[in-house]
């Protein structure tokens, strides 16, 4: 009988250890729900665009984002932002497998799940000692920003918040 007692007990204990692992529900989309947990783990940074010139905006036909918020992981880069090509406010970028600071854009999740066999090697993001280079306008024109990583600013709460801006992709959804 003792032993019986101690093999009861060590179930229930494992049970309850896997039970305390934590995974937000962000969404019903499975692909996307597990993107959106691994973000809310990974480093968060607030970038600003390096160079401000006006007369360098005219002449691009487009307005940079002055600001925009990158989460880092070592896979997955999301990046929040007003406004892109596609009328976007933020996006996924998949690593590249064979450059290092590389990602490529990955699927649209709007209207379905987001689906991480699908990218689009024509939009990239590259991110090194802190500097973000994106080209969400145009493919040919990369707009730099200089990245500061919040450590110890935000809360675990505030990252899950942030975290729940890829809910709509679009900027037209967002209320």
């Amino acid at each position: 009988m003792p032993n019986l007692k101690k093999i009861l007990y060590i179930i229930f204990f494992s049970i309850v250890l896997m039970s305390c692992e934590e995974k937000s529900a962000y969404t019903e989309k499975k692909n996307l729900n597990n993107i959106l947990n691994k973000l809310s783990s990974g480093n968060f940074y607030s970038c600003n665009l390096i160079n401000k010139n006006k007369k360098i905006k005219s002449t691009l036909n487009f307005i940079p984002n002055n600001n925009v918020t990158l989460i880092y992981t070592e896979n997955i880069i999301g990046l929040i932002y007003d406004e892109d090509k596609w009328n976007y406010g933020n996006s996924i970028f998949i690593k590249d497998i064979k450059n290092l600071y590389k990602y490529n854009l990955g699927d649209s999740y709007s209207e379905k799940d987001f689906n991480k066999k699908i990218i689009q090697k024509n939009s990239v993001l590259k991110f090194q000692n802190n500097i973000l280079s994106v080209d969400i306008f145009k493919e040919s024109i990369q707009s730099q920003y200089t990245c500061v990583e919040l450590k110890k600013i935000l809360s675990e709460a505030m990252k899950k918040e942030i975290v729940k801006n890829f809910l709509f992709q679009k900027n037209k959804d967002k209320t």
